[in-house]
């Protein structure tokens, strides 16, 4: 595999001509570290080529690429697949199906590239757990090794979790999770891990910074932030849960790429081994995509192609383009806009359960089991969650993108805070009147916020 696309590389440059343009044009949101070992790399084996980096957030090089200054892009490069999908819809990329025919089809049920190859996976990050082990040890807590040990309520604030609707890598990890849980269960699921955490969005010390500052224990985020902390001297460890979330980074060529054969020639390279190996550089730390790399001596520690997967399971990555707007709006009705009744809530039902299990009440557990699926009963069903309805009444948030929310809350929205917010009221109160809780049970240890 790895020598067909050093292969393709050398007839790249052997079909490119004397006559063509020296310059790539190539729009990027990677970091600079990224950007410069790359470059090095290409043009140390291109020298008549040189790559004109444009550097666009995902928000700005939608509308970058679609304007008329799009018209001088050559290759668009980066992670933010709701990008690449709707711009291939528009028919902006090119196909390039010999140079897609090369790379995996799947990583963990996950498609890594387009089915009409119109961009390509160039890199994979995964969703998992950055512990700080000293921090849980001195505390008696377990390291997590799966989401539903998040749940457990000893990692009552000692987690953080990334709020969707502001951090960009968090809608499809709660999409991921949606699909192989089931709409219901997955949200009841996420309501439970997240009245355990404080829900983290940027404007501070990065997720990572606060658990190698032993601000938390845990945070959840990507495999790349990680490595990049612990290289840097975090005291941390990364955990990959049980159920594998993969955010492939994407390279496409534009359709009307002034120059398309330095075009071709540039993603070939990240494509080849010599730049899949690059991923791997110490000022780098990224998966490569091609399995072949993970069984080397110098290979990453986990090899996620070799990670159990259950038969048959494969995520709908259509399925979850048109509803990660929807997902973040759903979380912050849920949990984000609920604040102090969320955890009211969980500290009640926590209580009554405890309360139950004392007695060896099968009757009261039922109950409290039945209060809590009434409760966290999502403003809108999975048929629902792919209504064009739906999205066109979130307004902003459900504009591509995916979690830009706007500066108010959509008249929809609204209408679901207010409504899970009478749940909430509804089953404390139910659970009052049970008898199964205490007068003082909101103070008592154990279930303080």
């Amino acid at each position: 595999m790895m020598r067909w696309l050093g292969a393709l590389v050398l007839s790249c440059i052997c079909t490119f001509g004397a006559h063509a343009a020296q310059r790539v044009v190539v729009v990027t949101s990677y970091a600079q570290e990224v950007i410069s070992r790359m470059e090095a790399e290409f043009t140390r084996a291109n020298t008549d080529l040189a790559l004109d980096v444009i550097w666009r957030m995902p928000r700005d090089a939608m509308p970058y690429l679609e304007s008329e200054a799009g018209k001088t892009v050559d290759v668009y490069w980066a992670a933010s697949g709701r990008n690449f999908a709707d711009l291939a819809e528009q028919g902006l990329f090119a196909a390039q199906p010999d140079l897609a025919a090369a790379l995996p089809a799947t990583l963990a049920g996950f498609e890594l590239s387009d089915q009409k190859a119109r961009y390509m996976a160039s890199e994979v990050a995964l969703y998992g757990f950055a512990i700080n082990p000293e921090y849980l040890a001195r505390r008696g807590l377990p390291e997590p090794a799966s989401w539903r040990d998040l749940a457990d309520s000893r990692y009552r604030g000692h987690l953080l979790f990334p709020l969707p609707s502001r951090v960009g890598f968090a809608p499809l990890m709660i999409e991921a999770l949606l699909q192989r849980m089931g709409w219901t269960g997955g949200w009841a699921l996420l309501s439970e891990i997240a009245s355990n955490a404080r829900l983290w969005s940027p404007g501070g010390a990065f997720i990572t910074e606060e658990v190698a500052a032993a601000s938390k224990g845990v945070a959840v985020t990507i495999d790349f932030f990680a490595a990049s902390a612990i290289a840097n001297g975090a005291p941390m460890r990364f955990v990959y849960p049980d159920v594998l979330a993969v955010s492939p980074g994407h390279v496409g060529i534009l359709r009307n790429a002034p120059n398309a054969q330095g075009a071709r020639r540039f993603v070939a390279f990240l494509l080849s081994e010599a730049g899949q190996r690059a991923l791997l550089h110490p000022d780098v730390r990224k998966l490569p995509v091609h399995p072949d790399l993970f069984k080397e001596a110098d290979a990453p520690a986990f090899d996620p192609y070799a990670a159990p997967l259950p038969a048959g399971w494969r995520y709908d990555a259509r399925r979850g383009a048109v509803r990660l707007a929807v997902d973040s709006a759903v979380f912050d009705a849920l949990i984000t806009a609920q604040g102090a009744a969320h955890a009211r809530l969980w500290q009640a039902l926590r209580a009554a359960r405890s309360a139950a299990l004392a007695r060896g009440d099968a009757a009261a557990l039922s109950l409290v089991a039945r209060v809590q699926a009434s409760a966290l009963r999502p403003p809108i069903d999975e048929a629902q969650s792919h209504s064009p309805e739906i999205r066109e009444g979130l307004g902003g948030r459900a504009v591509r993108g995916g979690t830009e929310a706007p500066p108010e809350a959509s008249a929809l929205s609204t209408q679901w805070q207010s409504a899970i917010a009478r749940q909430y009221a509804d089953a404390v109160a139910r659970l009052e009147a049970s008898g199964l809780l205490a007068e003082d049970w909101s103070s008592q240890a154990g279930v303080k916020q």
